[in-house]
Protein backbone atom coordinates (compact mmCIF):
# COMPACT_ATOMS: atom_id res chain seq x y z
CA UNK A 1 0.00 0.00 0.00
CA UNK A 2 1.53 3.15 -0.89
CA UNK A 3 2.39 5.70 1.72
CA UNK A 4 -0.14 8.41 -0.14
CA UNK A 5 -3.63 5.89 0.37
CA UNK A 6 -2.04 5.38 4.21
CA UNK A 7 -2.01 9.16 4.86
CA UNK A 8 -5.53 8.77 3.80
CA UNK A 9 -6.52 6.20 5.88
CA UNK A 10 -4.40 8.00 9.04
CA UNK A 11 -6.73 11.29 8.10
CA UNK A 12 -10.30 8.92 8.17
CA UNK A 13 -8.68 7.66 11.43
CA UNK A 14 -7.83 10.50 13.10
CA UNK A 15 -11.82 12.09 12.24
CA UNK A 16 -13.19 9.23 13.66
CA UNK A 17 -10.89 8.64 16.80
CA UNK A 18 -11.74 12.73 17.82
CA UNK A 19 -15.56 12.15 16.68
CA UNK A 20 -15.74 8.98 19.53
CA UNK A 21 -14.53 11.10 22.23
CA UNK A 22 -10.51 10.46 22.35
CA UNK A 23 -8.64 14.12 23.10
CA UNK A 24 -7.79 15.74 20.04
CA UNK A 25 -3.97 16.53 20.57
CA UNK A 26 -3.56 12.49 21.25
CA UNK A 27 -5.47 11.80 18.47
CA UNK A 28 -3.56 14.36 16.18
CA UNK A 29 -0.44 12.99 17.50
CA UNK A 30 -0.17 9.29 18.04
CA UNK A 31 -1.76 8.52 15.25
CA UNK A 32 1.33 10.13 12.53
CA UNK A 33 3.49 8.48 15.42
CA UNK A 34 2.54 5.23 14.27
CA UNK A 35 1.48 5.52 10.77
CA UNK A 36 5.34 7.72 10.70
CA UNK A 37 6.95 4.87 11.52
CA UNK A 38 5.21 2.30 9.87
CA UNK A 39 6.23 4.31 6.55
CA UNK A 40 9.37 6.21 7.28
CA UNK A 41 10.92 4.10 10.16
CA UNK A 42 13.22 5.70 12.95
CA UNK A 43 13.19 9.20 10.14
CA UNK A 44 9.82 9.61 12.28
CA UNK A 45 11.23 10.73 15.15
CA UNK A 46 13.45 13.54 14.16
CA UNK A 47 10.91 14.81 12.29
CA UNK A 48 9.04 15.34 14.93
CA UNK A 49 11.06 17.06 16.85
CA UNK A 50 11.96 19.72 14.02
CA UNK A 51 8.48 20.26 13.81
CA UNK A 52 7.88 20.80 17.68
CA UNK A 53 10.41 22.90 17.28
CA UNK A 54 9.10 25.27 14.49
CA UNK A 55 6.12 25.31 16.27
CA UNK A 56 7.12 26.95 19.53
CA UNK A 57 9.70 29.15 18.11
CA UNK A 58 6.73 30.66 15.64
CA UNK A 59 6.33 34.16 16.78
CA UNK A 60 2.98 34.86 16.22
CA UNK A 61 1.99 31.89 18.43
CA UNK A 62 3.00 34.57 21.25
CA UNK A 63 -0.02 36.67 20.43
CA UNK A 64 -2.28 33.97 21.57
CA UNK A 65 -1.42 34.10 25.15
CA UNK A 66 -1.68 37.51 25.51
CA UNK A 67 -5.11 38.04 23.91
CA UNK A 68 -6.14 34.91 26.09
CA UNK A 69 -5.19 36.98 29.20
CA UNK A 70 -6.51 40.35 27.59
CA UNK A 71 -10.09 38.71 27.83
CA UNK A 72 -10.11 37.18 31.35
CA UNK A 73 -9.11 39.97 32.61
CA UNK A 74 -12.22 41.93 30.32
CA UNK A 75 -14.43 39.16 31.48
CA UNK A 76 -13.45 39.78 35.19
CA UNK A 77 -14.07 43.61 35.24
CA UNK A 78 -17.60 44.31 34.79
CA UNK A 79 -17.58 46.22 31.60
CA UNK A 80 -20.13 43.30 30.06
CA UNK A 81 -22.67 43.77 33.25
CA UNK A 82 -22.67 47.60 32.45
CA UNK A 83 -22.69 46.87 28.66
CA UNK A 84 -25.81 44.82 28.61
CA UNK A 85 -27.58 47.42 31.04
CA UNK A 86 -27.19 49.75 28.98
CA UNK A 87 -28.37 47.94 26.21
CA UNK A 88 -31.21 46.60 28.01
CA UNK A 89 -32.53 50.25 28.34
CA UNK A 90 -31.69 51.53 25.24
CA UNK A 91 -33.33 48.44 22.86
CA UNK A 92 -35.50 46.99 25.66
CA UNK A 93 -38.85 48.61 23.96
CA UNK A 94 -38.46 46.82 20.40
CA UNK A 95 -39.78 43.26 20.02
CA UNK A 96 -37.35 40.77 20.83
CA UNK A 97 -35.08 43.84 21.88
CA UNK A 98 -33.70 42.21 24.76
CA UNK A 99 -32.32 39.72 21.93
CA UNK A 100 -30.64 41.98 19.70
CA UNK A 101 -29.27 43.75 23.13
CA UNK A 102 -27.81 40.92 23.79
CA UNK A 103 -26.05 40.24 20.04
CA UNK A 104 -25.13 44.25 20.18
CA UNK A 105 -23.61 43.85 23.76
CA UNK A 106 -21.86 40.52 22.57
CA UNK A 107 -20.24 42.26 19.55
CA UNK A 108 -18.63 45.06 21.16
CA UNK A 109 -17.65 42.51 24.16
CA UNK A 110 -16.25 40.04 21.77
CA UNK A 111 -13.78 41.99 20.60
CA UNK A 112 -12.64 42.77 24.01
CA UNK A 113 -12.16 38.72 24.47
CA UNK A 114 -11.93 35.78 21.71
CA UNK A 115 -12.66 32.97 23.80
CA UNK A 116 -16.30 31.49 22.59
CA UNK A 117 -16.95 29.58 25.94
CA UNK A 118 -15.93 33.40 28.27
CA UNK A 119 -18.38 34.98 26.07
CA UNK A 120 -21.05 32.40 26.09
CA UNK A 121 -20.90 32.00 29.42
CA UNK A 122 -20.39 35.80 30.50
CA UNK A 123 -23.05 36.74 28.33
CA UNK A 124 -25.32 33.79 29.32
CA UNK A 125 -25.35 34.69 32.82
CA UNK A 126 -26.20 38.05 32.39
CA UNK A 127 -28.94 38.20 29.47
CA UNK A 128 -31.09 34.80 29.94
CA UNK A 129 -32.24 35.05 33.42
CA UNK A 130 -33.43 38.48 32.17
CA UNK A 131 -34.88 37.13 28.46
CA UNK A 132 -36.69 34.33 30.67
CA UNK A 133 -38.53 36.00 33.20
CA UNK A 134 -40.05 38.13 30.59
CA UNK A 135 -41.52 35.20 28.53
CA UNK A 136 -38.87 35.35 25.60
CA UNK A 137 -39.09 32.03 23.46
CA UNK A 138 -36.22 29.73 24.67
CA UNK A 139 -34.96 29.12 21.52
CA UNK A 140 -34.55 32.87 20.44
CA UNK A 141 -33.09 33.41 23.55
CA UNK A 142 -30.57 30.76 23.88
CA UNK A 143 -29.72 31.05 20.14
CA UNK A 144 -28.90 35.03 20.66
CA UNK A 145 -26.20 34.04 23.75
CA UNK A 146 -24.87 31.38 21.92
CA UNK A 147 -24.29 33.10 18.54
CA UNK A 148 -22.99 36.77 20.34
CA UNK A 149 -20.92 34.63 22.19
CA UNK A 150 -19.67 33.01 19.20
CA UNK A 151 -18.76 36.61 17.54
CA UNK A 152 -15.87 36.48 19.58
CA UNK A 153 -13.86 33.80 17.23
CA UNK A 154 -14.45 36.58 14.31
CA UNK A 155 -14.13 39.53 15.11
CA UNK A 156 -10.34 40.58 15.87
CA UNK A 157 -8.26 40.30 17.88
CA UNK A 158 -9.61 36.46 17.35
CA UNK A 159 -7.43 33.28 18.58
CA UNK A 160 -9.02 31.80 15.74
CA UNK A 161 -7.47 34.29 12.75
CA UNK A 162 -3.66 33.72 15.25
CA UNK A 163 -3.92 29.93 15.10
CA UNK A 164 -5.08 30.25 11.30
CA UNK A 165 -2.48 33.02 10.34
CA UNK A 166 0.37 31.61 12.01
CA UNK A 167 -0.45 28.00 10.48
CA UNK A 168 -1.00 29.43 6.73
CA UNK A 169 1.30 31.43 7.08
CA UNK A 170 -0.86 34.76 6.43
CA UNK A 171 -0.13 38.01 7.71
CA UNK A 172 -2.14 38.00 11.66
CA UNK A 173 -2.51 41.29 11.22
CA UNK A 174 -3.96 41.51 7.65
CA UNK A 175 -6.44 38.79 8.97
CA UNK A 176 -7.49 41.23 11.83
CA UNK A 177 -8.10 43.80 9.72
CA UNK A 178 -9.86 41.98 7.02
CA UNK A 179 -12.30 40.37 9.54
CA UNK A 180 -13.64 43.67 10.95
CA UNK A 181 -16.59 44.31 8.45
CA UNK A 182 -17.32 40.80 7.80
CA UNK A 183 -17.56 40.29 11.80
CA UNK A 184 -19.61 43.77 12.45
CA UNK A 185 -21.72 42.39 9.42
CA UNK A 186 -22.32 38.95 11.02
CA UNK A 187 -23.57 40.87 14.30
CA UNK A 188 -25.94 43.22 12.19
CA UNK A 189 -27.53 40.23 10.24
CA UNK A 190 -28.45 38.42 13.12
CA UNK A 191 -29.74 41.53 14.88
CA UNK A 192 -31.85 41.94 11.39
CA UNK A 193 -32.96 38.23 11.65
CA UNK A 194 -34.35 38.53 15.67
CA UNK A 195 -36.03 41.59 14.85
CA UNK A 196 -37.66 40.39 11.92
CA UNK A 197 -38.40 37.41 13.51
CA UNK A 198 -40.31 39.40 16.82
CA UNK A 199 -42.42 40.97 14.43
CA UNK A 200 -43.61 39.14 12.63
CA UNK A 201 -44.34 37.17 15.82
CA UNK A 202 -44.22 39.32 19.13
CA UNK A 203 -44.60 36.73 21.47
CA UNK A 204 -41.30 35.43 21.03
CA UNK A 205 -39.83 38.28 22.52
CA UNK A 206 -42.27 40.92 24.04
CA UNK A 207 -40.45 44.45 24.79
CA UNK A 208 -39.46 45.55 28.48
CA UNK A 209 -42.50 47.93 29.70
CA UNK A 210 -41.48 51.33 29.97
CA UNK A 211 -41.66 51.68 33.47
CA UNK A 212 -39.00 49.36 33.70
CA UNK A 213 -36.53 51.19 31.63
CA UNK A 214 -34.39 54.58 31.88
CA UNK A 215 -34.70 57.22 29.51
CA UNK A 216 -32.90 60.84 28.40
CA UNK A 217 -30.08 62.07 29.50
CA UNK A 218 -29.75 59.35 32.76
CA UNK A 219 -29.34 56.72 29.27
CA UNK A 220 -27.06 58.62 27.72
CA UNK A 221 -24.68 58.85 30.27
CA UNK A 222 -24.94 55.36 31.42
CA UNK A 223 -24.20 54.89 27.30
CA UNK A 224 -21.27 56.43 27.52
CA UNK A 225 -19.73 55.34 30.75
CA UNK A 226 -20.18 51.71 29.28
CA UNK A 227 -19.26 52.27 25.55
CA UNK A 228 -16.40 54.00 25.94
CA UNK A 229 -13.97 51.89 27.97
CA UNK A 230 -14.01 48.90 25.53
CA UNK A 231 -14.23 50.99 22.31
CA UNK A 232 -11.00 52.63 23.75
CA UNK A 233 -9.40 49.21 23.97
CA UNK A 234 -10.75 47.89 20.64
CA UNK A 235 -9.18 51.16 18.49
CA UNK A 236 -5.90 50.91 21.02
CA UNK A 237 -5.46 47.54 19.55
CA UNK A 238 -6.41 47.21 16.41
CA UNK A 239 -5.96 51.09 15.58
CA UNK A 240 -2.43 50.52 16.67
CA UNK A 241 -2.55 47.16 14.03
CA UNK A 242 -3.97 48.92 11.58
CA UNK A 243 -1.02 51.93 11.17
CA UNK A 244 1.46 49.64 11.81
CA UNK A 245 2.49 50.73 14.99
CA UNK A 246 3.03 47.32 16.10
CA UNK A 247 2.58 44.09 15.41
CA UNK A 248 0.23 41.49 16.59
CA UNK A 249 2.22 40.22 19.33
CA UNK A 250 3.10 43.68 20.60
CA UNK A 251 -0.68 45.09 20.30
CA UNK A 252 -1.78 42.04 22.32
CA UNK A 253 0.76 43.19 25.04
CA UNK A 254 -0.82 46.61 24.62
CA UNK A 255 -4.05 45.02 24.90
CA UNK A 256 -3.47 42.94 28.40
CA UNK A 257 -2.08 46.71 29.88
CA UNK A 258 -5.67 48.42 28.78
CA UNK A 259 -7.68 45.56 30.17
CA UNK A 260 -5.35 46.15 33.67
CA UNK A 261 -6.30 49.80 33.95
CA UNK A 262 -10.14 48.97 32.98
CA UNK A 263 -10.18 46.38 35.81
CA UNK A 264 -8.62 49.06 38.18
CA UNK A 265 -10.69 51.45 37.08
CA UNK A 266 -13.82 49.42 37.67
CA UNK A 267 -12.68 48.48 41.57
CA UNK A 268 -11.80 45.09 40.65
CA UNK A 269 -8.45 44.92 40.35
CA UNK A 270 -7.68 42.36 43.67
CA UNK A 271 -4.92 39.69 43.88
CA UNK A 272 -7.73 37.06 44.00
CA UNK A 273 -8.71 38.29 40.25
CA UNK A 274 -5.38 38.74 38.63
CA UNK A 275 -4.86 34.92 40.40
CA UNK A 276 -7.94 33.50 38.21
CA UNK A 277 -6.96 35.45 35.21
CA UNK A 278 -3.73 34.14 34.82
CA UNK A 279 -5.10 30.10 35.81
CA UNK A 280 -7.60 30.19 33.35
CA UNK A 281 -5.12 31.84 30.63
CA UNK A 282 -2.37 29.28 31.54
CA UNK A 283 -5.04 26.42 31.22
CA UNK A 284 -6.57 28.13 28.31
CA UNK A 285 -3.06 28.26 26.45
CA UNK A 286 -1.80 25.21 27.48
CA UNK A 287 -4.55 23.36 25.72
CA UNK A 288 -5.09 25.85 22.96
CA UNK A 289 -1.12 24.86 22.27
CA UNK A 290 -0.77 21.38 23.05
CA UNK A 291 -3.34 20.94 20.04
CA UNK A 292 -1.34 23.12 18.13
CA UNK A 293 1.65 20.89 18.75
CA UNK A 294 -0.32 17.94 17.32
CA UNK A 295 -1.76 19.23 14.66
CA UNK A 296 2.17 20.25 13.56
CA UNK A 297 3.23 17.25 14.18
CA UNK A 298 -0.06 15.78 11.60
CA UNK A 299 1.09 18.45 8.91
CA UNK A 300 4.83 17.66 9.35
CA UNK A 301 3.75 13.53 8.69
CA UNK A 302 0.69 13.99 6.00
CA UNK A 303 2.89 15.89 3.99
CA UNK A 304 5.91 13.50 3.82
CA UNK A 305 3.46 10.95 3.12
CA UNK A 306 2.32 12.50 0.09
CA UNK A 307 -1.44 13.52 1.29
CA UNK A 308 -1.39 16.40 0.60
CA UNK A 309 -0.53 16.69 -3.28
CA UNK A 310 -3.13 13.25 -3.36
CA UNK A 311 -6.00 15.31 -2.13
CA UNK A 312 -5.33 18.42 -4.22
CA UNK A 313 -5.60 16.44 -7.02
CA UNK A 314 -8.64 15.11 -6.18
CA UNK A 315 -10.46 18.49 -5.83
CA UNK A 316 -8.47 19.70 -8.80
CA UNK A 317 -10.05 16.65 -10.74
CA UNK A 318 -13.60 18.51 -10.12
CA UNK A 319 -12.91 21.10 -12.92
CA UNK A 320 -15.20 23.12 -11.20
CA UNK A 321 -13.43 26.72 -11.39
CA UNK A 322 -12.06 29.02 -8.51
CA UNK A 323 -15.23 29.86 -7.34
CA UNK A 324 -16.57 26.39 -7.27
CA UNK A 325 -13.79 25.14 -5.64
CA UNK A 326 -13.43 27.33 -2.81
CA UNK A 327 -17.61 26.39 -2.21
CA UNK A 328 -16.26 22.80 -2.20
CA UNK A 329 -13.71 23.58 0.16
CA UNK A 330 -15.75 25.55 2.41
CA UNK A 331 -18.22 22.76 2.53
CA UNK A 332 -16.03 20.21 3.89
CA UNK A 333 -14.67 23.25 6.52
CA UNK A 334 -18.74 23.27 7.05
CA UNK A 335 -19.00 19.57 7.49
CA UNK A 336 -16.28 18.58 9.02
CA UNK A 337 -16.67 21.76 11.48
CA UNK A 338 -20.14 19.65 12.82
CA UNK A 339 -18.11 16.79 14.34
CA UNK A 340 -14.14 18.12 14.80
CA UNK A 341 -12.33 20.54 17.01
CA UNK A 342 -11.57 24.24 15.16
CA UNK A 343 -8.18 24.22 16.18
CA UNK A 344 -7.65 20.39 14.66
CA UNK A 345 -8.95 21.89 11.59
CA UNK A 346 -7.23 24.57 11.01
CA UNK A 347 -4.15 22.49 11.36
CA UNK A 348 -5.54 19.22 9.06
CA UNK A 349 -7.20 21.64 6.02
CA UNK A 350 -4.56 24.28 5.70
CA UNK A 351 -1.48 22.48 4.33
CA UNK A 352 -4.22 20.76 1.73
CA UNK A 353 -5.87 24.15 0.95
CA UNK A 354 -2.91 26.00 1.54
CA UNK A 355 -0.96 25.52 -1.59
CA UNK A 356 -4.41 25.05 -4.12
CA UNK A 357 -5.97 28.44 -3.39
CA UNK A 358 -2.48 29.81 -4.73
CA UNK A 359 -2.73 27.48 -8.02
CA UNK A 360 -6.40 28.45 -8.37
CA UNK A 361 -5.51 31.86 -7.96
CA UNK A 362 -7.72 33.22 -5.09
CA UNK A 363 -5.75 35.39 -2.49
CA UNK A 364 -4.96 33.49 0.81
CA UNK A 365 -5.98 36.20 2.55
CA UNK A 366 -9.79 36.38 1.21
CA UNK A 367 -9.69 32.57 1.88
CA UNK A 368 -8.50 32.75 5.35
CA UNK A 369 -11.50 35.00 6.15
CA UNK A 370 -13.92 32.85 4.07
CA UNK A 371 -12.39 29.82 5.86
CA UNK A 372 -12.70 31.25 9.29
CA UNK A 373 -16.22 32.56 8.57
CA UNK A 374 -16.74 29.00 7.56
CA UNK A 375 -15.32 27.67 10.75
CA UNK A 376 -16.95 29.65 13.24
CA UNK A 377 -20.49 28.89 12.36
CA UNK A 378 -19.66 24.79 13.81
CA UNK A 379 -19.74 26.47 17.17
CA UNK A 380 -23.72 26.29 16.75
CA UNK A 381 -24.25 22.92 14.28
CA UNK A 382 -25.16 19.47 15.95
CA UNK A 383 -23.98 17.50 16.80
CA UNK A 384 -20.84 18.88 18.18
CA UNK A 385 -21.87 22.56 18.77
CA UNK A 386 -19.30 23.99 21.82
CA UNK A 387 -21.83 27.00 22.22
CA UNK A 388 -24.56 24.69 23.41
CA UNK A 389 -22.36 22.72 25.91
CA UNK A 390 -20.71 25.73 27.29
CA UNK A 391 -24.46 27.68 27.64
CA UNK A 392 -25.87 24.29 29.06
CA UNK A 393 -23.42 24.70 32.03
CA UNK A 394 -25.70 27.98 33.20
CA UNK A 395 -29.34 26.95 32.29
CA UNK A 396 -31.92 26.18 34.58
CA UNK A 397 -33.14 23.01 33.85
CA UNK A 398 -36.58 24.23 32.15
CA UNK A 399 -34.06 24.88 29.17
CA UNK A 400 -33.41 21.90 27.54
CA UNK A 401 -30.72 20.83 25.15
CA UNK A 402 -33.20 20.43 22.41
CA UNK A 403 -34.34 24.01 22.87
CA UNK A 404 -31.14 25.35 22.30
CA UNK A 405 -30.37 23.45 19.37
CA UNK A 406 -33.56 24.57 17.92
CA UNK A 407 -32.21 28.25 18.60
CA UNK A 408 -28.72 28.22 17.03
CA UNK A 409 -29.73 26.07 13.82
CA UNK A 410 -31.50 29.10 12.30
CA UNK A 411 -29.30 31.55 13.48
CA UNK A 412 -26.06 28.97 11.79
CA UNK A 413 -28.03 29.40 8.34
CA UNK A 414 -28.27 33.45 8.66
CA UNK A 415 -24.40 32.86 9.35
CA UNK A 416 -23.84 31.20 5.59
CA UNK A 417 -24.94 34.42 4.59
CA UNK A 418 -21.74 36.71 5.22
CA UNK A 419 -19.07 34.08 3.84
CA UNK A 420 -21.40 33.76 0.15
CA UNK A 421 -21.66 37.36 0.81
CA UNK A 422 -17.93 38.07 1.27
CA UNK A 423 -17.33 35.41 -1.88
CA UNK A 424 -19.44 37.48 -4.30
CA UNK A 425 -18.25 41.15 -3.15
CA UNK A 426 -14.19 40.38 -1.52
CA UNK A 427 -13.83 44.09 -0.94
CA UNK A 428 -15.98 43.63 2.23
CA UNK A 429 -13.11 41.86 3.22
CA UNK A 430 -9.95 43.24 1.44
CA UNK A 431 -10.87 46.54 1.34
CA UNK A 432 -9.39 48.03 4.38
CA UNK A 433 -6.12 45.77 4.18
CA UNK A 434 -5.37 47.64 1.39
CA UNK A 435 -5.38 51.26 2.54
CA UNK A 436 -3.80 49.71 6.07
CA UNK A 437 -0.23 51.09 6.40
Amino acid sequence: MSPEVLSYIMLVLIVIAIITGIPVAFALASLPLIFGYFVFGDRTLPLYALQSFGMVTNYPFVAAPLFILMGSLMERSGIADKLFESFYHLLGSLKGGLAIATIAMATIFGACTGIVGAGVVTIGLLALPAMLSRGYQKGLATGSIMVGGGLGVIIPPSIMLILYGAAAGVSISQLFVAAIIPGILLGLFYMVYVYIRARINPNLGPPVSPEERITGGKLVRMLLRSLVPPIFLIFAVLGAIFFGVVSPSEAGAMGVLGALILVALSGNLKISVLMDAATATLRITSAILLICLAGTLFTGVFMAMGGDKGMRAILQGFNLGPTGMILVMLLIVLILGMVMDWIALIFILTPIFGPLIVIIGVDPLLFGILFCLTLQISNMTPPFAYSVFYLKTITPPEVTIGDMYRGCIPFALVSTLVPLLVLMAPKIALWLPKIMR
